[in-house]
């Protein structure tokens, strides 16, 4: 019995943990395997085992004929909020030709990497609020490879839209998933191309199934260059890092006049068309160099003699300007370069990992694709975007943003209107920001942050995703003023079940009271057509007080004559639990009589032992066979109910079993004694009741030891002899 209970106890324990194990192994289908990642350095040791996320990776074939591989990186919480409901992220890194990597362990990943070369955790990944999915794009950019390098933009949307063909035969239960892209920097002209091929293939008369793209996040985009490189100035004076009083003050208004004569030249185009001087110019390119170039600290230490181009209040060495950071890219790298962690990322091509690949850059000129910031306009229409700025970055600051979002035209204005006010952000009760947004563009710019958004500021950059998703409380805080606020992972969601909990109970009470209401309005206008009122005729009176008698009367007789439903609940109720308590005494009855080994050995023996299983076998036998001979034919189910509760069984008041004499110590010495009485002249066979023992060596060496002793077989038997006639 105990080994049964033993084994159902472990059984439903080992059932228990299986089911309560994340989905790492055993649900993923067979192509899923071979991208799954189990292991990297650190990844047991550094993070809790509800910090590691469930991860695939690999390089995805596109095109055989050219060679073409697409690495990607995916991760997935194990353990999801209820915002975090069948949503994909990709993102994308920009350059063009830089490692998304960079966006995987810098920014909204779940990793970052320490001195050691292990990851470590990021409690702001944005995997928490949506699967994500970091892609090596185009051919050639980190893990990524190709034999036939992207020129245009329209082909990094083709391209893409292949990936997302092989990455969903991967992950086909993902299909239906609402999906969003971000990225930053040139992601900035890829996204937007992305997001309108998708949306040109969903309208297909020939796609079967399309795709569920809710929304683009764009940071710290570079989506109109001409346009945006003309902040560069005033930025840098309200930053206060250059001065009129700069010895090149002078050079530097000549260089913003020439690229504000070619931005003017483009807008007076007026056209669709592709116009080389939007493209790429000369003129608006230098102008952040000069700047570089004009501020630069040559008293200073090597590596501080530059101005930080991505975060302005940081300082590296001239000309890098800013490609030495953040700090722990010294770390990404040889990192990435590990034998040991290639493998680990399932990757069929081990090159080399480079943040930045030149060729890619080289070859992608775009010289037949008009800027991203042409199909704004297009996609605004359907979808929803977010572009997000960190204040603190100058090659794609706030100010240029702001600048082209005036001169935009979408969903039938141009710009945001006058009456739209910076809205306050507040993250956590602290003020993250301020937003603008207006017919589905909305514009945030981020405090203290630079270019790499998520790399400063992870868990408010991954409430970005609460934004664009409706997931905040539009208010007015104490000033008067409108605030969106947004909270930590899952606390507004919890916040919300709590007050929907509240507003039932307060309407439950409220459902009460009106109904107690009600009930004692009724019994007051009963009272009140029952009492006499002032009137001429007496008739009418007496007529109405005894309506009111018989309606009461009838109401009484109906009450006492029907049947009453909760009676004969109870009733059934009462007898279930009879039935139960009968079930539960037959059990312990069939317990507590059940065949016992009572294998007894004396303390002093060295004889074989004696068991009772035959003669209570064979007892047992026989009262069922004399309850047979005297059970009553015929009997009711009640009957044999209260017979099992009072243990009578066929009349016989013994019980189900006549219990057997009990003896504590029977040895087998020149006689056995008797089970009963009516068994006492027989001769009991021996052999039938003999199991050997598996301690005959030590038993003997102990009677050995009690024959040194001075006690004999003959005492014993003595000593036997006398308690059995007791």
């Amino acid at each position: 019995m105990r080994f049964i209970t033993y084994y159902l106890l472990v059984l439903s324990q080992l059932i228990f943990t299986t089911l309560a194990l994340p989905p790492k192994l055993g649900q993923e289908n067979d192509l899923q395997k071979q991208y799954l990642v189990t292991t990297l350095p650190g990844l047991y040791d550094n993070l809790k085992a509800n910090e590691i996320p469930l991860m695939f990776s690999g390089q995805l074939e596109l095109y055989p004929e050219t060679n073409t591989h697409y690495f990607f990186w995916k991760f997935s919480d194990v353990d999801k909020i209820p915002e975090n409901n069948k949503r994909t992220i990709f993102w994308l890194n920009g350059g063009p030709g830089c490692s998304s990597m960079d966006g995987a362990l810098l920014e909204a990943g779940p990793f970052r990497i320490d001195k050691d070369k292990k990851v470590i955790y990021n409690s702001g990944s944005w995997h928490k609020a949506g699967d994500i999915i970091f892609v090596d794009q185009p051919g050639g950019t980190g893990f990524s490879f190709t034999d036939s390098y992207d020129h245009e933009l329209g082909q990094i949307s083709d391209h893409f839209l292949k990936f997302l063909e092989k990455y969903f035969e991967v992950f086909p239960d993902e299909i239906d998933n609402e999906i969003y892209f971000a990225g930053e920097s040139y992601a900035g002209q890829y996204i937007p191309y992305i997001g309108d091929g998708i949306l040109k293939y969903n309208k297909l008369e020939t796609t079967e199934k399309p795709y569920n793209l809710k929304g683009l996040l764009i940071g710290n985009g570079w989506i109109s260059p001409d346009e945006q490189s003309l902040s560069y100035i005033p930025y840098a004076v309200h930053a206060g890092f250059i001065k009129p009083s700069n010895p090149h003050w002078q050079e530097l208004l000549v260089q913003h006049q020439l690229c504000q004569k070619v931005v003017d030249r483009v807008d007076n185009y007026n056209d669709d068309k592709i116009h080389q001087d939007e493209i790429s110019n000369v003129d608006c390119d230098r102008i952040l160099q000069f700047i570089l170039q004009y501020t630069r600290d040559t008293s200073g230490p090597k590596n501080e003699q530059c101005i930080n181009m991505y975060d302005y209040t940081k300082k590296d060495s001239y000309p890098s300007c800013g490609m030495n950071w953040p700090a722990e890219l010294k770390y990404v790298t040889p990192f990435l370069r590990e034998e040991e962690v290639m493998g680990d990322l399932n990757l069929i091509n081990h090159k080399q990992w480079h943040e930045c690949d030149g060729r890619v850059g080289g070859n992608l000129n775009a010289r037949n694709s008009q800027p991203a910031v042409h199909l704004l306009p297009g996609i605004l229409e359907q979808i929803p975007i977010v572009l997000f700025n960190g204040n603190l970055d100058i090659i794609c600051n706030y100010i240029g943003t702001e600048n082209f979002i005036k001169k935009l035209t979408w969903n039938g204005e141009k710009g945001f209107s006058e009456d739209v006010e910076p809205i306050n952000w507040i993250y956590d009760d602290e003020t993250a920001g301020y937003i603008k947004t207006e017919r589905n563009l909305t514009f945030v710019n981020v405090f203290d942050a630079s270019h790499m958004v998520p790399y400063d500021k992870p868990e408010i950059s991954r409430a970005l995703l609460d934004l664009i998703t409706g997931n905040y409380d539009d208010t007015t805080n104490k000033g008067d003023k409108r605030a969106f606020i947004t909270y930590p992972l899952g606390v507004r969601q919890a916040k919300i079940a709590d007050e929907e909990a509240e507003a039932q109970k307060e309407a439950a009470a409220s459902s009460i009271s009106e109904s107690i209401a009600n009930t004692a309005s009724e019994s007051e206008s009963d009272v009140t057509e029952t009492k006499p009122t002032e009137t001429d005729d007496d008739d009418e009176v007496i007529t109405t007080s005894s309506s009111t008698v018989e309606e009461s009367e009838s109401s009484e007789a109906e009450y006492h004559s029907s049947p009453s439903t909760s009676r004969i609940t109870r009733l059934i109720q009462l007898l279930v639990i009879l039935v139960l308590i009968w079930g539960v005494y037959v059990l312990y009855s069939s317990y507590k009589s059940r065949p016992s080994s009572i294998i007894k050995s004396g303390s002093n023996s060295g004889k074989k032992k004696n068991v009772q299983w035959a003669d209570q076998l064979r007892r047992f036998q026989e009262d069922d066979e004399e309850a047979q001979d005297h059970q009553p034919q015929n009997q009711g189910f009640l009957t044999k109910t209260f017979n099992r509760l009072t243990g009578v069984v066929g009349g016989d008041d013994r019980g189900n079993y006549t219990a057997t004499k009990t003896y504590e110590d029977i040895e087998l010495g020149e006689g056995i004694a008797m089970h009963d009485n009516d068994d006492q002249n027989s001769e009991p066979n021996l052999d039938d009741f003999i199991i050997d023992s598996e301690d005959d060596e030590a038993e003997e060496q102990e009677g050995q030891e009690l024959e040194s002793a001075g006690t004999s077989n003959e005492q014993i038997d003595s000593l036997i002899t006398h308690k059995n006639d007791d």
